[in-house]
């Protein structure tokens, strides 16, 4: 397992009597004004203040205490005194020092909690290394536990991180995450759509999507310019790697398709970046894989939906 030195995360472990996370609109403001900080729109705190939907997502993340629990952007810690009082333990990941310190104060009387101040990427394609192993060494000390993911998931960080988080090695099994609308259009989006991208193949590939429920902007403190939705994606990430054999090349193809979408598909899979031996000899192999396969060579990309992709890859696998 990943051992984790304890001073390698700075961690909320001290434990006072009682909690004072912030429940209301005006506790939250009072308390964010004692501390002379503000809500980042950069960083995406649109913070859930409705009690009601608060219990509905770990509702539907049906937390029991066989489950660990990670949380992306602790905020005041509304969500997470909730969720830990189900789960056997939550990590929680907040990146701003202020709110950082306020939810350590407030959810310090909870031992099950354990908040770290850092950013949950260490890239835009993987979760940072020292939550990867801290949440592995949970998980190893008993085999019985259950990783889920419960966020109300920073806009500005949404793509990346459900991206990293099914293409890891981490063993997630469930996510409920609270998602802007513009992500939650991409993640259902089907082939032929504007909204259509990399985040629809890898989610659908890796996950069974259901939007749960719409949410109006009043429910957030400040309000967001858009509607939002809570979404659950029940990972199935060891059938997906049945399916697609050589995922490396499935992303490489995938991410290069969507990178050139005006180009054809033909075209956009001749890029220097895609595992041939020459863009001649490439021409005419992938022309021989489009006749197999019954793709027409002159079609966009984005036309392409999750199969096509996956046969795609496996014709591609055969000529490198």
């Amino acid at each position: 397992s990943s051992q984790v030195p304890k001073d390698s995360l700075l961690m909320a472990y001290v434990h006072n009597t009682t909690s004072t996370v912030p429940a209301t609109v005006s506790s939250l403001k009072a308390a964010l004004r004692e501390r002379g900080i503000s809500p980042k729109k950069r960083l995406g705190q649109n913070f859930l203040i409705d009690q009601n939907i608060l219990r509905l997502i770990v509702e539907t993340a049906d937390i029991c205490e066989r489950d660990i629990v990670l949380e992306i952007g602790t905020g005041a810690g509304s969500l997470t005194e909730l969720l830990r009082e189900r789960a056997h333990k939550v990590l929680s990941v907040e990146i701003d020092r202020g709110f950082f310190n306020l939810s350590r104060e407030a959810l310090a009387p909870y031992d099950n909690i354990h908040v770290v101040n850092m950013d949950v990427l260490h890239s835009k394609t993987a979760i940072e290394p020292r939550v990867e192993g801290l949440l592995q060494e949970w998980l190893n000390r008993d085999g019985e536990l259950v990783l889920k993911v419960v966020s109300n998931l920073p806009y500005s960080i949404s793509t990346p991180a459900i991206i990293a988080l099914l293409e890891g090695e981490l063993p997630v099994g469930l996510m409920v995450l609270t998602l802007q609308k513009e992500i939650v259009d991409r993640l259902t989006a089907r082939p032929g759509t504007k909204d259509y991208g990399v985040l629809s193949v890898i989610a659908q590939l890796f996950s069974e999507i259901r939007i749960i429920r719409t949410l109006p902007v009043e429910v957030f403190w400040p309000a967001p310019q858009v509607e939002s939705a809570i979404v659950a994606l029940n990972a199935h990430k060891e059938k997906a790697r049945e399916v697609v054999h050589d995922y490396q090349l499935f992303s490489i193809i995938v991410r290069t398709v969507f990178q050139s979408r005006r180009k054809t598909l033909l075209n956009s899979l001749l890029m220097p970046n895609l595992p041939f031996v020459s863009k001649s000899k490439g021409k005419e192999a992938l022309l021989d894989a489009f006749k197999r396969l019954g793709i027409e060579p002159h079609l966009r990309g984005e036309a392409l939906d999750l199969e096509g992709f996956v046969a795609l890859t496996k014709e591609i696998s055969t000529l490198i």
